[in-house]
């Protein structure tokens, strides 16, 4: 009987080699990995070197790879992380290499008291609801109490139904330091479907607007607004014919940039063209309206009336408008 059993033993392991293949390309991994880490280590490189070992031992662990990888931890500040792995590899080795637990035992006796810490509180914890710290989701339990965390900076996001998300960050020092976080969670907005009144107004034109009739008396008052249009329409020609000038300018600067039709130019040329081309336009609109102002102004003053006649003149974009009785 005892035969027959190991036999068959012998031709399920015959019949599973896949199986046996892809546990000795995970030892073969394991162990090119570990080389690397070691080496890394060597060269003082511990921030490389950690996560070769971590690797390593994911995929063959051994109290040796154990052993390599919280002194790694050790070397690399990471207090917290080496503490724990030394307290494993302490207990994977205490059977077959009892020298190698005692060693990681002191190891991690003399760390304890160098842990930093980080408390998490979740008052009134909701139902639901999910802590992560550094993207780890912890235990309920851990809620409140110190914890032991690798100094350097942390993040905290919490999430559960009807709430807010959460999210802190926190640096914690080295040798013994702690910090605490408070999670709090607000409620989350109702998501009813009403919503308030909005108002809509509608804005009004805001051109001019053709004033009242009004008895001038001997037409001081006409004479004065005939005077002042005038001269604001001769401020719009001014205003026209500079920017006609810096047109120009303009054209004659973008030439060396480009052909002789200007069909065709460079960044550089295109950038002064585009310039001469605004200049030109302010030019042209400064032309036309100071034209027509000019022209209402003298109009408005040639039209003033004596102290028997009532005129009315008013400017607008589309032209002059004079009416009264004479």
């Amino acid at each position: 009987m005892t035969k027959r059993i190991a036999w068959m033993g012998v031709g399920v392991l015959l019949l599973c080699p896949a199986a046996r293949a892809g546990n000795a390309d995970d030892k073969a991994a394991a162990q090119a990995l570990f080389e690397d880490g070691r080496k890394l280590m060597e060269k003082g490189r511990y921030a490389e070197a950690c996560p070769k070992l971590e690797s390593s031992e994911r995929l063959d662990p051994g109290a040796g790879t154990l052993l390599n990888l919280a002194a790694c931890y050790d070397k690399n500040g990471q207090t917290a992380s080496a503490w724990v792995t030394y307290t494993d590899a302490a207990t994977a080795s205490q059977d077959r290499h009892p020298d190698w637990a005692a060693r990681a035992t002191a190891r991690a006796k003399a760390l304890f008291p160098t842990l930093s810490h980080l408390v998490i509180d979740v008052p009134s914890a909701p139902s639901g609801v999910e802590v992560k710290r550094d993207g780890k989701v912890l235990d309920a339990g851990s809620y409140g109490t110190p914890m032991p965390v690798d100094p350097g900076h942390h993040t905290i996001d919490a999430t559960a139904p009807g709430k807010l998300a959460f999210h802190d960050e926190v640096d914690v020092g080295a040798r013994g330091a702690s910090s605490r976080i408070v999670v709090k969670l607000a409620d989350a907005p109702s998501g009813s479907t009403e919503h308030p009144a909005i108002t809509v107004t509608t804005p009004q034109p805001t051109g001019p607007e053709p004033p009242p009739p009004q008895s001038t008396g001997r037409g001081n008052g006409m004479r004065i607004a005939g005077l002042s249009t005038l001269g604001v329409g001769v401020a719009g020609i001014i205003v026209g014919a500079v920017f006609g000038g810096l047109a120009i300018g303009k054209k004659n600067d973008a030439a060396p940039d480009c052909l002789p039709d200007f069909s065709k130019c460079n960044s550089a040329g295109k950038a002064i063209v585009d310039d001469g081309l605004t200049f030109g336009t302010i030019s042209t609109v400064g032309f036309i309206a100071g034209g027509v102002l000019a022209a209402a102004g003298l109009t408005i003053f040639l039209l003033a009336p004596s102290s028997k006649e009532h005129v009315t003149a008013f400017v607008s974009p589309t032209g002059v408008f004079v009416g009264g009785v004479f």
